[in-house]
C-alpha cells in the first residue's frame, strides 16, 4: 500500500513538473517578425527557470545572441532589437530577456540593440548561437 502511495506520488509530482516547464515555457515570447516572415525569434530568460525552459528550444533556432552590462555580464531585458541584412532592418523587436533565439534565413546579419541611451552591434552569421550585445 506505501508503495502504492509513493509511486502515485511519483507519478503527480511528474506531472505537475511538466505543466510547470510548459507554463514557464509560456512566458518566452515566440513571435514571428512583422516586416519578415521568414524570421522567427523567440526571447526571455529572466530567472533561472525560465533561462532552462528557453535553452531548451535551442534546437528550433539557428542564431543566439545574450544581452549584458558591466564586467559582472548583469543580464538585461526589455532591449529593442533592430536585425538587419546589409543595412536594410528586417525585423524589429523588443527582447523581453537577456537571452534570444532566431531562425532566419542562412546569411549574415547585423544585431543591433540599444540601452540607456547607447547602441551596440554586433555581426553574427546564421548556424551561430552564442553572441553578446555589451553594454
Amino acid at each position: 500500500m506505501i508503495k502504492n502511495a509513493v509511486s502515485h506520488l511519483r507519478i503527480t509530482l511528474a506531472a505537475l513538473a511538466g505543466a510547470a516547464a510548459l507554463w514557464v515555457y509560456s512566458d518566452a515570447v515566440h513571435a514571428t517578425s512583422k516586416t519578415d516572415p521568414n524570421i522567427t525569434h523567440m526571447c526571455g530568460g529572466v530567472g533561472a527557470e525560465h533561462l532552462k525552459a528557453l535553452q531548451a528550444q535551442a534546437h528550433a533556432f539557428n542564431l543566439g545572441f545574450w544581452m549584458v552590462e558591466g564586467p559582472r555580464g548583469t543580464y538585461l531585458a526589455d532591449v529593442p532589437i533592430q536585425v538587419k541584412v546589409a543595412g536594410k532592418t528586417i525585423a524589429t523587436f523588443t527582447a523581453e530577456g537577456p537571452l534570444c533565439y532566431l531562425k532566419v534565413p542562412a546569411g549574415e546579419y547585423t544585431i543591433v540593440g540599444s540601452h540607456k541611451g547607447q547602441t551596440r552591434a554586433i555581426t553574427a552569421h546564421s548556424g551561430s548561437m552564442n553572441h553578446y550585445l555589451r553594454w
